[in-house]
């Protein structure tokens, strides 16, 4: 089960559509009205790589003299699974609060 940051996260590497790093993930959180610091971000993502919803490899370093390579992130096959998962029980439950007779 995915928590809501979690989710958060997973669906901005699906926006941003290919490979994501710290920054772009960050910048789409904050689009769509959702910043994160990026300590929290790297929280998220460690604890998804071990859930093998995210893989991470090391870009290209920076063009000027001593630039840093970043990591980038992509989506797995198991993270887009895993927010159909969530989704599908939001939606169910979304209903609940309708049925309920008192």
């Amino acid at each position: 089960m995915l928590g809501g940051f979690e989710e958060a996260v997973l669906m901005a590497l699906l926006h941003v559509k290919g490979q994501a790093t710290i920054a772009d993930i960050y910048e789409a959180l904050a689009d769509h009205k959702m910043p994160r610091s990026f300590g929290a971000i790297y929280t998220v993502l460690d604890r998804m790589l071990a859930k093998k919803f995210v893989t991470r490899r090391k870009g290209e370093p920076l063009p000027e003299r001593g630039g840093k390579a970043r990591y980038q992130y992509k989506i797995t096959s198991g993270g887009r699974a895993a927010i159909i998962k969530a989704q599908r029980a939001r939606a169910a439950w979304s209903n609940v609060g309708q049925r309920v007779v008192l």
